[in-house]
């Protein structure tokens, strides 16, 4: 049974390969992911080919890819791309100093004597990125996140902590909130900007206080839905939401998170795995099946990176090893 499980997903994966190509943004999340797969393996000849793949599309990159792809172009050796993806992190963001934070990085910038090349590119490739930059848009999904936060911190975090009496109440309060921004706000936004995200709006470096457990995003318009999600939803905003992935504005990752939210705490089984999980195995085909429609591989290669994290954590507490290829989930 097992074997035919797989044998399925290899002949599906074939044909959603090929399929999305007609995509390019689906195209580009594929070969991420497979890229990101390589990675798991320890295979960065491989992981190498499809980053070039990937970046070989005219669309803009993600910034947190274009990192990865210069710390594996630094295990390759291969200088060019690790120019070619430093120049479009740069387009998408990307910092100097975030680079010299990077053991890897760092040791091939060095060795290479690349310092004044990346100062020179960043000079120019900044300027594009700012101008590509949509400030009223980023404004309203400023504003919006703050107003979201302010009432989540304050119904949710405080007063449902210390009034257990009236929790129920506090909870259809900021309920009441966030359906009010989702609905009559931010979906106005969405519709007439696309979905506000890394692309069409800016890139957030976020720090946990550490300096390995950091990471590069635009996370506002996905915790407000995440937010708006964890109370009872139908499924009427679905495909909205999900015609931005072909849009290239909402990543493939985030809404299979936002989608599983709806799942967990609806009465809708549009599981994707990739925050909230269920273990029906019985659901699994699907689940796979829906990954591979928004360019995402099955999710055992979401739960590998999870182990790959947990061992991560470890490594870096005991042996103080930071010396590996970031995926930008959990420790690793």
């Amino acid at each position: 049974m097992k074997y035919i499980f797989l044998l399925s997903l290899i002949t599906l994966f074939s044909f959603k390969i090929n399929e999305t190509k007609s995509n390019p943004y689906l195209n580009y999340s594929l070969n991420i992911s497979q890229a990101e797969s390589f990675i798991l393996k320890e295979n960065y000849s491989e992981a190498l080919r499809f980053y070039k793949k990937a970046f070989s599309i005219n669309i803009k990159p993600i910034a947190k890819n274009c990192f990865t792809a210069m710390q594996v172009a630094s295990i390759e050796n291969d200088i060019y791309f690790f120019k070619k993806a430093l120049k479009k992190g740069f387009e998408r963001g990307l910092l100097p100093e975030y680079l010299t934070k990077d053991t890897l990085i760092l040791n091939f910038i060095t060795i290479n004597k690349l310092e004044k090349h990346i100062n020179s590119q960043f000079k120019i490739s900044n300027k594009k990125y700012k101008k590509s930059i949509n400030y009223p848009l980023l404004d309203s999904i400023n504003k919006l996140s703050e107003l979201d936060n302010k009432w989540k911190v304050y119904y949710m975090d405080s007063l449902s902590n210390f009034d257990l009496k009236n929790k129920e109440k506090y909870k259809n309060k900021y309920d009441s909130i966030v359906k009010n921004i989702v609905e009559d706000k931010l979906l106005p936004i969405i519709e007439k900007y696309g979905y506000p995200s890394e692309r069409n709006v800016n890139l957030e470096f976020v720090s946990n206080n550490s300096e390995f457990n950091y990471a590069f995003t635009n996370n506002r318009t996905k915790l407000i839905l995440i937010h708006y999600y964890s109370f009872p939803r139908s499924n009427e905003l679905n495909e909205r939401l999900k015609k931005e992935i072909f849009k290239g504005n909402l990543t493939s990752e985030h809404f299979a998170e936002i989608m599983d939210f709806q799942s967990k705490f609806s009465d809708i089984d549009e599981y994707y795995n990739e925050w909230h999980q269920t273990e029906d195995t019985n659901k699994f085909e699907a689940i796979n099946k829906r990954r591979l429609e928004i360019g995402l591989l099955p999710f055992e290669e979401k739960n590998l990176k999870f182990k790959r994290g947990q061992k991560i954590c470890k490594e870096k507490r005991e042996n103080k090893n930071h010396k590996q290829v970031r995926l930008f989930y959990w420790c690793g």
